[in-house]
């Protein structure tokens, strides 16, 4: 199974929501797939199990467009940060790893594709005993949880991801805050955490074309999320 590796984009939060779904959606999906994707402006995604009035209420200072996303988690600021998509199929042995497991493997990657530019970086350590359950993180970067990858003090956080599993597999929204890091090579940085997700995955990648039936299919997925129904309900149309 090849590492199916998709051109960049950049575009608006329900066009990249959108694309990431349709990638999932796929019936033939048999091929772990990876893309990293941009923002035209700033703007803010929600967790799939976010409030819709709570997230709206957070966000009338920074009067920002909102998006929720297929993945949970809490609200993600984006605009400077670097954001990709990992998708596992049901099939393949990636997937039935623990997720925890999985969460950590993915962020220690980035922090090697960070170390081979000088920029080193910890994992935020899991609490020795259980917490009360707190619900639905709010703010993804001001809330750190266990396994986020952290600048080297542990004081500030890096990169997080999101996840919704499935019968057809698991869906992995990451994003990285990179403004923190003076003169990182971005496509140095790319081309390292791809080789990283190579070997985490035990695939070489194989570089995608976006298929001629992408457009038509994809703008239904663009309509849903960006309906209000979606938004405020969760709810596709």
């Amino acid at each position: 199974m090849p590492l199916l590796v998709y051109p960049y984009q950049i575009a608006h939060g329900a066009i990249n929501m959108a694309t990431d779904f349709w990638l999932f959606q796929q019936k033939d999906l048999i091929d772990p797939v990876f893309r990293h994707y941009g923002w035209i402006k700033n703007e803010i995604t929600f967790g799939y199990g976010q409030n819709w009035n709570w997230v709206k209420k957070q966000n009338q200072v920074k009067g920002l467009q909102i998006t929720r996303r297929p993945t949970g988690g809490g609200i993600v600021q984006h605009g400077r940060d670097w954001t990709y998509t990992l998708i596992l199929p049901h099939k393949h042995a990636s997937s039935r790893v623990p997720a925890l497991d999985f969460y950590e493997a993915i962020h220690l990657s980035i922090g090697n594709a960070l170390l081979a530019q000088k920029f080193p970086t910890t994992l935020m350590p899991c609490p020795v005993q259980k917490e009360k359950q707190k619900g639905i993180p709010g703010d993804c970067f001001l809330e750190p949880v266990g396994k986020d990858l952290m600048n080297k003090s542990g004081s500030k956080k890096i990169a997080g991801a999101a996840m919704k599993r499935t019968k057809k597999g698991i869906l992995i929204q990451g994003t990285i805050d990179i403004s923190m890091f003076s003169n990182l090579d971005l496509d140095r940085f790319y081309k390292f955490f791809v080789k990283e997700i190579e070997n985490l995955l035990f695939e070489k990648t194989q570089i995608e074309r976006w298929p001629v039936e992408f457009d038509h299919e994809h703008k239904f997925y663009v309509k849903q999320f960006a309906s209000s129904t979606w938004l405020e309900n969760r709810k596709l149309i």
